[in-house]
């Protein structure tokens, strides 16, 4: 079975999903969904074969559709994923899931009454030193996993951004942005059993007084405690001045990993794994595979809805459980006091 799949948006990254799509043996591009005429143009050029609509409910009319990806700024998600829903199209939403766990319930529950699947694509899973990661882990080579230390310091440039992302009302922010990356991340490698999340959260490297068109975060420093009695810190500053560093670092109880992703073009920046488990205290290099994770993740669940899979590759309430660890981080910095999530 070959799925029709319709793209909704082609902002930023959106458009390089015709091509990722394409490339899935289990679906084929029927339509592309764009509002803005200056957006969609510069792949038309490209990709002038495909229906190409103006409105996102005309793709969702369509006989030949069985499935959308939804690449729409995060405040539009919710209510396009609702109308896929009930126009019976199977959803993959790129992440954030949405702005609000309210809202991501409100999708799952549509998806649910219409008998679809809906996938949030949080695409850190197929990164290969993340998946290499995720298998020393599983393998307890180097024993236990005891804590996790994990990061994302980036420049900033908030005004070549789109504005909405300069508003936390509308999915805005740096938490959103980054934050659910590293949530996704350290949920995929150490387990769902969150019990609490303490933090704070501020606009500091931008501030509100200085710049008050930005309504958003910037900065975060968060500390995640698991029933399993594994404990993580999230870093994260989208800075002015500074240095990029993307990663996590891990301590196992015979032995220490590192991952990085590149970020940017800098020289330094470097994907790639790192073990240290010997006593001279030096690290060593891991070989790990290449690989496009966009391409990957596409297409496994594509695959997925072509074979009617019970669940999706990454499960569908994990988008909503990014968000819930996302909002107890606001919370706690909001109250300063932890927050009891008690999953697990």
């Amino acid at each position: 079975m070959t799925i029709g799949v319709a793209i909704l948006g082609t902002g930023r990254i959106g458009g390089r999903y015709i091509d990722w799509v394409s490339k899935a043996p289990d679906a084929e591009v029927k339509v592309v969904a764009e509002a803005n005429p200056e957006a969609a143009a510069k792949w038309q050029a490209t990709y002038n074969d495909l229906d190409w609509v103006s409105d996102y409910k005309e793709a969702l009319e369509r006989d030949d559709v069985q499935a959308v990806v939804i690449t729409l700024p995060h405040w539009l998600h919710k209510q396009a994923a609702i109308d896929a829903a009930n126009a019976g199209k199977h959803i993959y939403v790129e992440k954030p899931m949405a702005v609000w766990p309210s809202e991501g319930r409100e999708m799952l529950a549509a998806a649910r009454a219409n008998g679809v699947k809906l996938m949030t694509a949080h695409t850190q899973r197929y990164q290969r030193p993340v998946k290499a990661t995720k298998e020393l882990v599983e393998s307890k080579r180097l024993g236990d996993l005891v804590m996790a230390y994990d990061y994302w310091h980036k420049p900033y440039d908030p005004y070549i951004r789109p504005k909405w992302m300069l508003d936390r009302e509308l999915g805005g922010g740096m938490g959103q942005m980054d934050g659910t990356h590293e949530i996704d991340r350290l949920l995929f490698l150490i387990g769902d059993d969150v019990d609490t999340v303490s933090a704070m959260v501020g606009q500091i490297t931008h501030s509100q007084a200085d710049h008050p068109e930005i309504k958003a975060d910037d900065t975060s420093m968060a500390f995640i405690r698991w029933k399993s009695g594994a404990v993580a810190t999230i870093s994260r500053i989208a800075w002015d001045k500074g240095s990029t560093e993307y990663g996590t670092d891990i301590a196992f109880t015979n032995g220490m990993a590192r991952l990085r992703i590149a970020y940017g073009q800098h020289p330094s920046q470097k994907t790639a794994l790192w073990i240290a488990d010997t006593h001279d205290g030096t690290w060593r290099e891991e070989a790990i595979d290449d690989s496009s994770p966009f391409e990957e993740e596409v297409a496994e669940f594509m695959a997925s809805i072509a074979r009617g899979d019970e669940d999706t590759p990454i499960p569908q309430d994990h988008g909503l459980k990014v968000l819930e660890v996302l909002e107890a981080t606001e919370e706690s910095s909001r109250t300063g006091r932890e927050v009891v999530l008690g999953w697990g």
